[in-house]
């Protein structure tokens, strides 16, 4: 069982270095965002961070079948599944006049943002657009406060979703599902990990006439999964160096304990149907999904505050757990059903499957497990 676990957690970590390890490693730098203020940088990594959080939401609601037909009593399936979301073009970039940086409360705030775009996480390498903030010092004028290019894309217009999951058969033609990947840790502090559960029961044996056709099955299958991700960060007062009229108080090891968490969440219904042949299973779905996402900064993160005609770094002006924020994503709401086809092959008790979901944020899967009916 212990050799097992091992072979599961290699195999877990081989894909996710594979296919998250260069677009995570870069988010370490994503810190300085927090010297706009709080607010304005709850609004910057919204916009940045939503789209992979949508497509890690979708990721969960996607590889929970691969046969409306429901196990014996006792029965029961393991799969390893990888589900592989695409993000839209669409989701790729945002532009930083649009999102109201800036602070209405405070006249004597000026922020000038570089025409254009900017990228998404999901979006292309380059920077994005040139923020800068003026403070209005009486003597001294406009005086820059900070300015910064915002964060670049990582280039993986796609998010990645290793999934083990055990089926087990109850009575009346209804499987009880367990989902789960270990906590993989790889460089930067960076660790994921996920858990859910699921219910897959027979709508066929309660509706006359279709109950007696063979080979046809139609189900009912739910389920809820949560994945939680962190990140380090580092941002540290050494960042305001360059800009003029900043006293510097540094404050050794105040800012080591700067973290990024993802707390995702997903609730998916379908209605399956199967045709189970020899060898092959054809299999398709129609459902919904809904994913939520609360993005947190916790620690200590330097940030100025303005004394006289001079700026203060110090412990005393830093920032806490600055930001707690949720990103609800409609992918796949009652307005916006999910179709979902694919087929199985199974080789004596292997199972091997491929589907592809439609979606706004499409999905395609591949899974290998084993099944005794």
């Amino acid at each position: 069982m212990k050799k097992n676990n091992s072979l599961l957690r290699l195999l877990t970590i081989s894909i996710m270095l594979l296919f998250t390890t260069t677009a995570f490693a870069q988010f370490g730098d994503l810190g300085k965002v927090l010297s706009t203020g709080s607010d304005d940088a709850e609004k910057i990594f919204e916009a940045y961070l939503s789209p992979y959080a949508n497509g890690m939401g979708a990721g969960l609601s996607a590889g929970w079948y691969n046969t409306a037909k429901a196990h014996k009593l006792g029965g029961f399936d393991l799969t390893v599944s990888f589900n592989a979301t695409f993000i839209p073009s669409s989701a790729k970039s945002y532009n930083a006049e649009d999102i109201n940086l800036g602070d209405p409360d405070n006249s004597d705030l000026t922020v000038v943002i570089e025409p254009g775009s900017s990228p998404t996480a999901a979006g292309s390498k380059d920077p994005g657009q040139q923020v800068s903030y003026y403070q209005n010092i009486p003597v001294l004028g406009d005086v820059l406060m900070t300015q910064l290019d915002l964060p670049q894309g990582t280039g993986f217009a796609y998010t990645a979703m290793p999934v083990v999951q055990l089926g087990v058969g109850l009575v009346k033609e209804t499987d009880l599902q367990f989902r789960y990947s270990p906590d993989i840790e790889w460089g930067n502090g960076s660790k994921m990990g996920l858990w859910g559960v699921g219910l897959k029961h027979s709508i066929k044996q309660w509706i006359p006439a279709i109950n007696k056709l063979p080979l046809f099955d139609l189900s009912l299958q739910g389920g809820y999964s949560n994945l939680k991700m962190t990140s380090d960060l580092n941002f540290q007062p050494s960042f305001y160096e360059d800009f003029p009229n900043y006293i510097i108080v540094e404050t050794p090891g105040y800012y080591d304990n700067q973290q990024l968490l993802l707390d995702i969440s997903n609730i998916t219904a379908n209605i399956i149907f199967s045709g189970d042949f020899k060898i092959i299973c054809l299999y398709g779905g129609v459902g919904i999904s809904s994913s939520t996402t609360n993005l947190q900064l916790n620690g200590n993160y330097p940030f100025p505050e303005l004394q006289g005609n001079q700026f203060l770094v110090s412990e005393s002006t830093a920032m806490t757990d600055p930001i707690d924020i949720s990103i609800k994503s409609t992918d796949g709401s009652a307005t916006k059903p999910r179709f979902n086809a694919g087929f199985r092959l199974k080789f004596a008790v292997v199972t091997i499957n491929f589907d592809y979901t439609y979606a706004n944020y499409s999905i395609a899967s591949a899974g290998l497990g084993v099944s005794f009916r």
